[in-house]
């Protein structure tokens, strides 16, 4: 079976859609399987050029996301599709939905990716940010980026019944994204604390909502014998410097390659993810795979806390009281968290992206067999 991956910015490394898609191709390659990809970027099997969006405003905040979108070139995505024998496509924007549509007009079974809720496109856009903004591209995924997809794979199950409930009509198959082993393999610190270290890991972007941490920390009873880190990079980054004065310890915020963030995650206590629309977390995944022990925001848009073991992983989105009784209750009970840490670095290894990678391939048989 011949599968080609359609995905806008596939080579990105900042981006959790495209690590993700990296790791998957690369385990179904482990794996001996054909896989291709067509999207930007010279080394690609089916290279396409950027798509360059000239309105000032949009061209600058999608600069700011550090995402890039692909040109459909039909001449490529003919021959792309013509080669594959089933395609998926990972993104609901051009390049994707016109991949779908040539392959269901060859007959070809075509799977979806959904790797982004509505909100994830219009929270850094005020004016699009609302019931109406939110529904009308629910509307657009759902009859023009996925309407050729005979099925969607999903992370989890919560995403699959915010997808029934919006009346999708394609088969659905859930599917983590797994963990890479190099974080549930990373060595960890064997005490709590020297200093005791807070990470938070995510785009500097209004649906990450680290202002929670920052509000949480100025109420925390130990912030002043807290070291924080906010890893990433942004469009709010000004925004966040000028939170940062007023903690009594300068948080640190800078951009960490992954081999770095690997580093950092090791020596770290708490992850705390404060995202209240996320499809699933990648990072505070692999956070805790790598012995950070987690305090997860729960929102109705946000599947990361369904990996939430206990009350004390989790807090009400955008609550920072709460989230600081978290944080201080960890900070307390150093024992209790180390037990915590354990169980997460077993929990972890039965959610490896290679275990999720075995099951999508499965699927994808299955689809196409049809």
């Amino acid at each position: 079976m011949k599968l080609l991956i359609v995905i806008d910015d596939y080579f990105n490394k900042s981006n959790g859609m495209c690590i993700s898609t990296q790791r998957f191709v690369r385990e179904y390659k482990k794996m001996s399987h054909d896989v291709c990809v067509l999207s930007i970027g010279e080394k690609a099997d089916f290279p396409v050029p950027e798509l360059k969006i000239y309105l000032p405003f949009i061209h600058g905040l999608i600069a700011k996301q550090g995402f890039h979108f692909a040109k459909p070139i039909k001449k490529t995505l003919i021959k792309a599709v013509t080669w594959a024998d089933i395609v998926q496509i990972e993104t609901p924007f051009p390049i994707s939905w016109q991949a779908a549509k040539l392959a269901k007009e060859q007959g070809k079974p075509v799977v979806g990716t959904f790797h982004i809720y509505p909100q994830n496109v219009t929270a850094s856009v005020p004016i699009l940010n609302n019931r109406l903004g939110n529904w009308c591209f629910m509307l657009f995924f759902r009859e023009k980026s996925f309407r050729n997809c005979d099925a969607l794979q999903v992370p989890t199950i919560k995403v699959a019944k915010w997808l029934q409930q919006h009346k999708f009509r394609q088969r659905l198959f859930v599917v983590s994204n797994g963990i890479s082993s190099k974080f549930i393999n990373n060595p960890h610190k064997d005490k709590v604390g020297h200093p005791f270290t807070i990470l938070c890991i995510g785009r500097f972007s209004h649906e990450k909502q680290q202002i929670t941490l920052f509000k949480a920390m100025q109420l925390a009873r130990h912030s002043s014998e807290i070291k924080l880190i906010f890893a990433g990079q942004g469009p709010l980054k000004k925004e966040y410097e000028k939170l940062a004065r007023k903690l009594p310890n300068k948080p640190i915020m800078k951009f960490y390659t992954p081999v770095q963030l690997r580093q950092i995650m090791s020596q770290s206590d708490l992850v705390v993810h404060c995202a209240d629309v996320e499809i699933e977390g990648i990072a505070c995944m692999e956070a805790f795979a790598s012995g950070c022990v987690p305090i997860i925001a729960d929102s109705p848009l946000s599947s990361t806390v369904s990996y939430a073991l206990s009350k004390n992983n989790q807090f009400p989105a955008n609550n920072s009281k709460i989230l600081a009784q978290r944080i201080d209750y960890w900070f307390e009970h150093p024992q209790e968290l180390i037990k915590m840490r354990q169980k997460y670095r077993k929990y972890a290894k039965t959610l490896s992206v290679a275990h999720s990678a075995q099951i999508a391939w499965n699927n994808l048989e299955k689809l196409n067999s049809k």
